[in-house]
């Protein structure tokens, strides 16, 4: 699951608080060790202008950002590319960039410096390296090296995704360092939150910003970053507050006076991807606005430097002039635009009661702050440490009760919803509305998933709708539990046999498997992915494990494990966020469907064939990794050995659910909130490749949560136009404490049978019968063209169209054509080219004479068809039916598939024809017809001898000097002409050489 900050304390913002505790104050980032830290956040190797043809176009770049917390001199560092060079040609100097602040981003281009920000209208503040001479590739290699000549920083990228026009950015923090290319994305508007199109060009990309640095606007006429934004409003002038102002939200706040340097202490977090000017703003206690006052000249960042601004998803603090009070008071930010700068709109805000927010006095009940569980959307909760400057995720999991206040929600303990974090991250740029209907209702009980391992009731994650067993819906928990359930008064429950669920384990019982994707096999069995062994949840653990459904007992071991961990080592760093973005889902894919589509294995660059991978049983295991949205399919063997056939990319940045609909022919994956909660559906494209058909937005009635469960009903199952859709919420906060909602797991909604889906797999052709007379129709087939678009019928070696066909809503068509007069006999290809799309496909086809006609006269040499035949005349005939006579006038003539022509009863050969005859090569020695080859010695045919690889002696052929044969293990050659001489008893025939 992505991981979520546990637990609610009784706060709710702009009303009543409870909880928390005093405790020590943690260490602030200026008092931790500081040290520097470069990577590559951003490349372009080639511009849209340069690809475009323009002359003299060149402004390939690379950026680097310091995302540590202490400056880094880049005196005597250089950069190389695939050549690695420390000095010399491919060797360039990066001393011309100076000193790199933390968060601040820096460009190393080929182009001049004056040149790039005017492409990019860049402000002169940005700190642009020009002259870059060592050359960026299509499919090349970034080092980056310091004064010693360490490699500080990799990136190795190949030819796709090609930066061309576009630039590349990481997906998510996992990818900085990591070098690894599968963790980087294009940049657009939607996916790079600090990207924008060139206004010289038309790329697009965000040069000198990175969201994993300080967020600044680097253009020269935003009026974002750390610059003044809209004024104040004083002196009666009209405030314009910066257009993203209500991203900012209180985040956390602490009444305690007694430990320095923090008291009475606000944080703000930016929920957006743009930094927020805040110049002017108010911030007031439970006064209102008539206590506000300036604080933006007092604001901080983690490590202590002052801002007026608040970076891109990042945090501030801040120290509260008017007093806060431990015995209950409250917090609110104004944005001054009322009169002469005044506190005005309300930014936001929040009421803590006595001790809530931390005091020194009797009161205390364990607060040390109030802070926002989840950052910027969650509730309020009273926590046991601070964390000003960086995020709550750490302190949200040590909250604490007011023993005299309210229950952390409204449910009963130990129920206990969490709320989503990170929403909208990453916005697809125009998703389709839901196919079916807006309307989604709950389809479980209020916290019915209360485990053992899980008391809180949260956490289902995959699910799954059986293929077997009408009706039944199967999901798991990632608490190390599996759940048969079925549908009964409108919710799920559990299946007979099935009350409470079953705890799984890892194979020989041990272990907490963190159990997040389900998927049904073709053999019965139930397979799960696991992210890590809960026991041990900094170790990532990605595998997919068996599990027996039908075993006796209360719990289920698993019978195999396929620990496919080794294949993400940028998840194996010992640290448990890392490890949290393993195998989200998982789900099984037959072959027939693959191979029906011409899908392409990337280990072979070839159509995937099942029977390359022996012991795989029927299909490929697709496994969805949130780290970077991918699908990974695997053939999983015997005792645990696997192959990876496929990468596929989704389009989505992270990925929590995966799901073949074998109705559609289609594969689904699922992004949470991080997306908006956004499906896929993908397909197999004309190349054999898996890719993103169409993209849905969540039905309005779905919340935007951290849905991790994604499961489609079988059509069967729908009994008309739609069929249900089953949604899973990790964290079942529905629409928030005090909701309906709250509380509930399962979501159940309506998606449409036809969803006017269009061709997919690689275009294919047939024809039947596959050998046809000139003259006669066949029927001609195709797949994988675009559905409406006219396709025109021909063959390879005749000139003009044989007739055209229509292609369907999927893409096929089906139609008859005649074979022309004056088609070359012989082997040939019928040819579908799509009129629209330019799309070909072939199918082979023998075109044969003229089918025979009883009162029809032919002359020597005329040929004709007769039951699936070839006869050719050897002179004037009329009446008689091909091969009615072995002496008469019709001779047939064959071959194979191979072209080898076959010896046939009515056939005339002549002296050297070469024939195949069951299975051997035959010469004509002089003129033969109806002599059957080998039939008797002295005759007509001599067997085809390669002394190169001799043969087996063969009793009714003839031999000259020189042929080499086998008898009886040996080789032998032959002394003169002979025929029927046994090799070993052949008075001088044959002469032993082997």
């Amino acid at each position: 699951m992505t991981w979520r900050p546990r637990g609610f304390a009784a706060l709710v913002a702009c009303s009543t608080v409870v909880g928390a505790a005093a405790a020590v104050l943690p260490a602030t980032a200026a008092s931790a060790a500081a040290s520097a830290k470069i990577v590559f956040t951003e490349f372009e190797y080639q511009d849209a202008q340069e690809a475009g043809g323009v002359s003299g176009a060149k402004y390939e770049f690379f950026e680097l950002t310091n995302v540590g917390d202490a400056a880094a001199d880049l005196t005597g560092w250089s950069f190389s590319d695939s050549h690695k060079s420390t000095s010399g040609a491919f060797n360039f100097s990066l001393t011309g960039l100076g000193s790199v602040a933390p968060g601040q981003s820096v460009i190393v281009t080929e182009a001049t410096a004056a040149a790039f920000r005017t492409k990019w209208g860049l402000a002169e503040s940005i700190v642009v390296l020009g002259g870059e001479n060592v050359g960026l590739g299509n499919g090349d290699e970034l080092h980056v090296y310091d004064t010693s000549g360490t490699a500080v920083d990799n990136l190795v990228y190949g030819t796709s995704p090609r930066t061309q026009g576009t630039t590349g950015v990481p997906i998510s923090a996992a990818a900085l360092g990591a070098n690894d290319i599968t963790q980087w994305q294009l940049s657009t508007l939607t996916n790079d939150p600090k990207s924008w199109a060139a206004p010289n060009g038309g790329d697009t990309g965000s040069p000198g910003t990175s969201q994993f640095g300080s967020g600044i606007d680097p253009r020269a006429t935003s009026g974002g970053g750390t610059g003044t934004g809209g004024g104040t409003g004083t002196g009666g002038g009209t405030f314009t507050p910066d257009p993203n102002w209500a991203k900012i939200k209180v985040n956390e706040v602490s009444s305690d006076n007694a430990p320095a340097p923090i008291r009475d202490t606000v944080e703000l977090v930016n929920t957006g991807g743009t930094a927020v000017d805040i110049t002017g703003w108010l911030q007031g206690d439970s006064g209102g606005p008539t206590s506000a006052t300036v604080f933006s000249d007092r604001v901080h960042l983690a490590d202590g430097t002052l801002t007026t601004s608040v970076p891109a998803r990042g945090f501030v603090w801040f120290q509260s002039l008017p007093g806060l009070s431990s015995s209950g008071d409250a917090v609110h930010v104004y944005l001054p635009d009322a009169a002469a700068g005044a506190a005005g709109t309300e930014v936001d805000g929040v009421t803590y009661t006595a001790g809530a927010a931390g005091t020194e006095d009797p009161a205390s009940f364990g607060a040390a702050s109030v802070a926002r569980c989840p950052d910027g959307t969650g509730v309020f909760a009273s926590v046991a440490s601070r964390s000003f400057g960086a995020s709550n995720a750490t302190a949200c999991q040590q909250q604490v009760v007011n023993p005299n206040g309210p229950t952390p929600n409204d449910l009963p303990a130990p129920c206990a919803p969490e709320g989503p974090s990170l929403s909208d991250r990453y916005l697809p740029a125009s998703p389709l509305p839901w196919p079916g209907s807006s309307v989604v209702t709950t389809a479980d009980n209020q916290c019915y998933f209360e485990t053992s391992t899980g008391p809180e009731g949260r956490d289902v994650s995959g699910l799954v709708f059986s293929r077997t067993e009408p009706g039944v819906l199967w999901a798991v928990k990632n608490k190390s539990w599996l759940f048969k359930l079925v549908k009964q008064g409108g919710v799920y429950v559990a299946a007979p046999g099935w009350t409470g669920g079953k705890q799984i384990f890892f194979p020989g019982g041990t272990g907490q498997p963190d159990s997040e994707g389900i998927t049904e096999g073709p053999d019965g069995a139930i397979y799960v992915t696991t992210e890590r062994d809960n026991a041990s949840n900094k170790i990532a653990l990605n595998s997919i494990l068996r599990i027996d459904p039908s075993a006796a007992g209360s719990t289920l071991t698993a019978t195999a494990q396929w620990d496919l961990t080794s294949e993400y080592p940028w998840l194996s760093t010992g640290n448990s966020t890392e490890a949290n973005l393993g195998f989200e889902g998982v789900t099984y894919v037959p072959d027939s469907y693959l191979t029906a589509n011409g899908f392409v294995d990337q280990r072979t660059g070839a159509a995937y064939d099942p029977a390359n991978y022996p012991g795989h049983g029927a299909g490929l295991f697709f496994g969805a990794l949130e780290s970077n949205g991918n699908l990974y399919a695997y053939a999983l063997g015997d005792n645990g050995s696997f192959t990876r056939i496929a990468i596929v990319s989704t389009g989505l940045p992270k990925v929590q659910d995966v799901q073949y609909d074998p109705d559609l022919g289609r594969i689904w994956a699922l992004c949470d909130n991080d997306c908006a909660v956004t499906s896929t559906l993908l397909k197999i494209d004309s190349t054999g490749s898996i890719v993103s058909e169409k993209v849905f937005s969540r039905p309005a009635g779905l919340p935007d949560n951290n849905i991790e469960g994604f499961a489609v009903a079988p059509v069967g199952s729908a009994g008309g136009q739609t069929r249900e859709v089953v949604w899973g919420d990790d964290g079942i906060y529905g629409a928030g404490v005090g909701s309906a909602t709250n509380g509930h797991a399962l979501y159940a909604g309506t998606l449409n049978v036809d969803l006017g889906l269009g061709a997919q797999g690689v275009p294919t052709a047939g024809v039947s019968p596959s050998s046809a007379p000139v003259g006669s129709q066949i029927t001609v087939t195709g797949k994988g063209f675009a559905p409406g678009e006219t396709v025109d019928v021909a063959l390879t070696t005749t000139p003009g169209s044989l007739g055209t066909a229509v292609a369907n809503s999927t893409g096929g068509l089906s139609t008859t054509v005649t074979v022309p007069a004056g088609a070359v006999l012989g082997a040939d290809e019928i040819v579908l080219t799509g009129q629209t799309s330019g799309i070909t496909a072939k199918a082979a086809l023998v075109v044969l004479p003229a089918t025979w006609m009883k009162t029809k006269a032919y002359n020597a040499g005329d040929k004709v068809s007769y039951n699936g035949r070839t006869y050719q005349a050897l002179y004037y005939t009329s009446g008689e039916t091909p091969g009615s006579r072995a002496a008469g006038a019709w001779a047939e003539y064959a071959t194979d598939a191979a072209g080898n022509v076959l010896w046939t009863a009515t056939g005339v050969f002549k002296a050297g024809d070469v024939v195949l005859y069951d299975g051997i090569r035959w010469v004509a020695q002089y003129y033969s017809r109806g002599q059957v080859p080998g039939s008797s010695p002295n005759i007509s045919w001599k067997v085809v001898v390669d002394n190169a690889n001799p043969a087996p002696w063969i009793a009714n052929s003839v031999y000259v000097a020189g042929d080499k044969v086998t008898y009886e293990g040996h080789i032998y050659q032959a002394q003169w002409y002979n025929a029927a001489q046994v090799p070993t008893n052949s008075k001088g025939a044959w002469k032993l050489v082997g």
